[in-house]
C-alpha cells in the first residue's frame, strides 16, 4: 500500500487504513474498511475479528431508528460507538463500554473529528501492535507494517493488554 500510495509522506493529524481478508461479509467496495456511522459524521472505524451478537445489537439500534447499509459487523461497531457520542459519552466511555457490550473477539480502531483510539476485547484474540513516540502513535496487526511505515527506525512496540481501550486527541 506504501509502495502504490506513498502513505509515508501523507500528512495530517491522523488516518486509518486497513487491508481486510473479508470472512464473514460481502467482498465489494461497501463492505470495505473504514466504515462510517450513516447519519453521523467523523465516525470512522476498521476491525479485525467478529461480533457473535452482531444480530441482537443491529436489532436494537434499528428499534431505534439507526440504519445500517451493510451486512458487516464492523458497521455495527462504527454506529453503536457513533450512537454512545451521541448520547454524550466521551470517547474514553464509548470504548470502555464496548468492551462489555461487544461480544466476540476482536480489535478495533476508530476516529474522530480530533480523536483516535482503539478497544481490545477481553480475549485479545485479535493481533494489535501499537507503537507511540512523542510525535505520534502507530497501530496495526503486524509489527511489519509499521516497520514499512517507518523504514530505517527502530521501533519500541508493545501489544495493547486485553480488555483494554486508549484514545489520543490532537493536544496529546
Amino acid at each position: 500500500v506504501d509502495d502504490r500510495y506513498a502513505v509515508h509522506s501523507y500528512r495530517g493529524t491522523h488516518g486509518l487504513g486497513h487491508v481486510r481478508l473479508a470472512t464473514e461479509s460481502d467482498v465489494k467496495p461497501e463492505a470495505s474498511h473504514p466504515f462510517w456511522a450513516t447519519g453521523f459524521a467523523d465516525v470512522a472505524i476498521v476491525h479485525n475479528g467478529q461480533i457473535t451478537n452482531y444480530w441482537k445489537m443491529r436489532r436494537r439500534l434499528e428499534q431505534r431508528e439507526f440504519e445500517f447499509t451493510t451486512d458487516n459487523d464492523s458497521e455495527l461497531i462504527a454506529v453503536y460507538l457513533a450512537d454512545k457520542l451521541a448520547q454524550g459519552s466521551d470517547l474514553n466511555a464509548a470504548l470502555e463500554t464496548s468492551i462489555d457490550d461487544l461480544d466476540g473477539t476482536f480489535s478495533f480502531l476508530v476516529s474522530t473529528e480530533d480523536q483516535i483510539g482503539y478497544a481490545k476485547d477481553r480475549l485479545a484474540a485479535k493481533p494489535m501492535i501499537l507503537y507511540q513516540d512523542d510525535d505520534l502513535v502507530a497501530v496495526a496487526s503486524e509489527e511489519v507494517s509499521l516497520n514499512r511505515l517507518f523504514p530505517g527506525r527502530s521501533l519500541n512496540t508493545r501489544e495493547p493488554a486485553p480488555g483494554t481501550y486508549a484514545t489520543w486527541s490532537r493536544l496529546t
